[in-house]
């Protein structure tokens, strides 16, 4: 955040919009003491107001980008002009306006898109002086509950495949083994919707003698936050009869929001699967039984606040 101080003697020339402030002291336009990170689909603010208070009714306020000729919003002797404003944030903005008398507005910025990540500003201007203050808006966007499918098998082994969306800016997925070492993807593609969110899909292959947990973790690195599912492998993988193990697959959100649980039994002969709840496991036997969760719990606590401060409090990676 960048502020301009302004004294008597250094006043920029400008066309009053309105009438002649008789300035004593030194004023200051002040804005966010920082950058502001705000979640995709929710509501920001950014406030802005004169040091020493002045009276700023009369005065022109315009919140703009990077350039002041980009018109966020602007406020000019009492009216608002929506017709000023760029096109991406018409019917978006709000202006509050209760401490305007002391120099204090606030504009309110709603639904938060990726585009709307970068630089803004606010600038007071009157007859004999004219102030700023710029600040940086950054975007974050968790992505969803991620979703498994078994594919079946593939190089000695079967593979599992994880989908999830609605993520800004681009996440980042690992596997892990149940000591936690690194696995490489069988395959992952991130792609950008025309909104600008990114939606992953990855893959791995669990081969012959894997047990324990496998995981895979979905980071936001701007958040600090992620998805996580963990799969609970108990038992040998016979591919060569077909033969399953007992496996229990388990999502888990790192803020501790929700935990569905599946056990699947053994089947002889394993030829489909198809959507069950967020995690599709379903199996298919040949005699065309569905072999299902013994048991499957729901476990669901407060979700963490999507209205964030200026210092996000969501949960770490550690």
């Amino acid at each position: 955040m960048a502020d301009f101080p302004v004294s008597p003697d250094s006043l920029k020339p400008a066309s009053p919009p309105g009438g002649l402030i008789f300035l004593t002291q030194e004023v200051t336009v002040v804005g966010p003491g920082e950058p502001i990170l705000a979640l995709v689909g929710e509501e920001v603010e950014f406030p802005c107001h004169l040091s020493p208070y002045l009276d700023a009714q009369h005065m022109e306020i315009r919140w703009f980008r990077s350039r002041t000729a980009d018109v966020v919003h602007l406020y000019r002797e009492r009216q608002e002009f929506p017709g000023r404003q760029l096109a991406q944030f018409r019917n978006r903005t709000r202006l509050i306006k209760e401490g305007i008398l002391d120099g204090s507005v606030v504009l309110q910025l709603r639904s938060v898109a990726p585009s709307d990540q970068g630089l803004f500003g606010c600038r007071f201007l009157s007859g004999n002086f004219s102030g700023e203050a710029v600040w940086e808006l950054e975007v974050a966007g968790l992505g969803s509950d991620p979703h498994i499918f078994l594919e079946g098998f593939k190089k000695g082994g079967i593979q599992l495949r994880c989908s999830s969306s609605g993520w800004y800016p681009k996440p980042k997925a690992q596997w892990r083994d149940h000591q936690g070492q690194c696995l490489p993807p069988e395959s992952e593609a991130i792609i950008q919707d025309a909104q600008g969110l990114f939606s992953l899909e990855t893959s791995v292959v669990v081969r012959g003698g894997a047990h324990g947990n496998l995981s895979l973790s979905i980071l936001n690195l701007l958040l600090g936050q992620k998805k996580e599912l963990v799969v609970q492998i108990a038992g040998q993988w016979l591919p060569s009869t077909f033969l399953f193990p007992v496996v229990t697959l388990s999502v888990f959100h790192v803020a501790g929001g929700l935990r569905v649980t599946f056990i699947v039994l053994r089947c002889s002969l394993l030829s489909a699967c198809v959507a069950c709840c967020s995690i599709h496991l379903c199996f298919l036997c040949a005699c065309g039984l569905f072999l299902l969760a013994a048991q499957c719990s729901v476990l669901v606590s407060h979700p963490p606040g999507y209205r964030l401060p200026l210092t996000p409090h969501h949960h770490k990676q550690h």
